[in-house]
């Protein structure tokens, strides 16, 4: 995958405007990652995700329409791609790292990763719905997704993809959409758990750090529609892809073979934290940049991935750090929430 710059995106006002201007900066960054990911219509299901969201969310209904008003691109391909990885049992790759630091509070932190061939298509957007609150993310073009986000009262999340093997049909909601609509609303960690436990749940399932101003920090592992809570407020805790949650350590759907990556990756950060634990900003900074065995910045090989941006919010003093590209070659710029 080419490294690039990631571009920025602003939206405001309405659902409806806030979606058309986003389709009208990204149009083309969308239309890529719509044919990369090979996004097909299902009537059966596109029916279900519009029932769905104009029960749940239809500002998302109203946001997606208005992509596809500013982005050329069909409403139904909008719909089924930002589903798209509801069929998806990959999850090997994505570094979260949760750090209570000694010189710049609360760290919520990635390495995002992605296969050597993908070229899929990222940028940082800065949003402003009517009624809601000041949001920056990270995110694949076109997803109106609430993982990778935080927002001006200080609320925020990064997540790395895990898988989930339990049934999830029926009446429920992407946990991706509900993160995104919770977090134009929300303030605490609290408040965002309470909001994702009142509605049902649908989605590949993930394992998602999370912060907020406060300090008070935890991992869901949200093996949907199954959610546990752990390592609360603990000064440096991490996930790679795997569940830990007692009873969920199972619960995706991957062959024991293909968790090897994961498995390693969190071994390199567990005697990490035995042996030097990361204290301040600029150690975990070195932690993202490592290269040692299985360490979080990965280049290919035997990594399967290619590490193509990192993210380190920072809640309590309302800035964010993003690397484009791979923090090893190159540096964290601030931008403010």
């Amino acid at each position: 995958m080419t490294q690039k710059e990631l571009p920025l995106v602003t939206c405001s006002g309405t659902p409806r405007e806030m979606g058309r201007q986003y389709g009208e900066q990204a149009a083309s960054a969308i239309a890529c990652n719509i044919s990369s990911f090979a996004i097909q219509r299902d009537q059966t299901m596109l029916c279900a995700m519009q029932r769905t969201l104009d029960k749940y969310a239809p500002e998302i209904l109203e946001e997606l329409e208005g992509m596809a008003e500013g982005s050329g691109i069909d409403f139904e391909l909008l719909l089924s791609y930002n589903h798209w990885e509801l069929a998806s049992a990959e999850g090997e790759r994505c570094t979260v790292l949760l750090l209570h630091s000694r010189d710049a509070g609360l760290l919520v932190a990635k390495n995002n990763d992605s296969p050597p061939d993908e070229d899929g298509k990222f940028l940082i957007r800065q949003g402003k719905r009517s009624n809601g609150l000041p949001f920056t993310q990270v995110t694949y073009a076109g997803l109106l997704s609430g993982l990778d986000m935080a927002n001006a009262a200080g609320l925020c999340n990064t997540h790395g993809s895990v898988g989930s093997c339990f049934a999830r049909t029926g009446d429920r909601l992407d946990i991706r959409l509900r993160l995104y609509q919770l977090m134009q609303t929300c303030q605490t960690v609290d408040e965002l758990l309470s909001g994702l436990k009142a509605v049902p749940l649908t989605g590949k399932g993930f394992s998602i750090g999370m912060g907020d101003k406060s300090g008070h920090s935890l991992i869901l592992d949200a093996a949907v529609p199954f959610l546990g809570e752990r390592d609360e407020n603990k000064t440096f805790t991490f996930s790679t892809n795997l569940y830990e949650y007692p009873g969920l350590e199972n619960a995706d759907r991957r062959l024991p073979a293909s968790r090897h990556i994961c498995l390693f990756r969190n071994g390199f950060l567990k005697w990490q934290a035995q042996t030097e634990p990361p204290e301040t900003l600029d150690d975990l900074q070195k932690i993202t940049s490592s290269h040692a065995p299985w360490a979080p910045c990965r280049h290919g090989g035997v990594h399967s991935s290619i590490t193509d941006w990192s993210v380190i919010f920072q809640p309590q003093r309302g800035k964010a750090l993003v690397a484009h590209g791979s923090p090893c070659r190159n540096p964290y710029r601030e931008i403010s929430l």
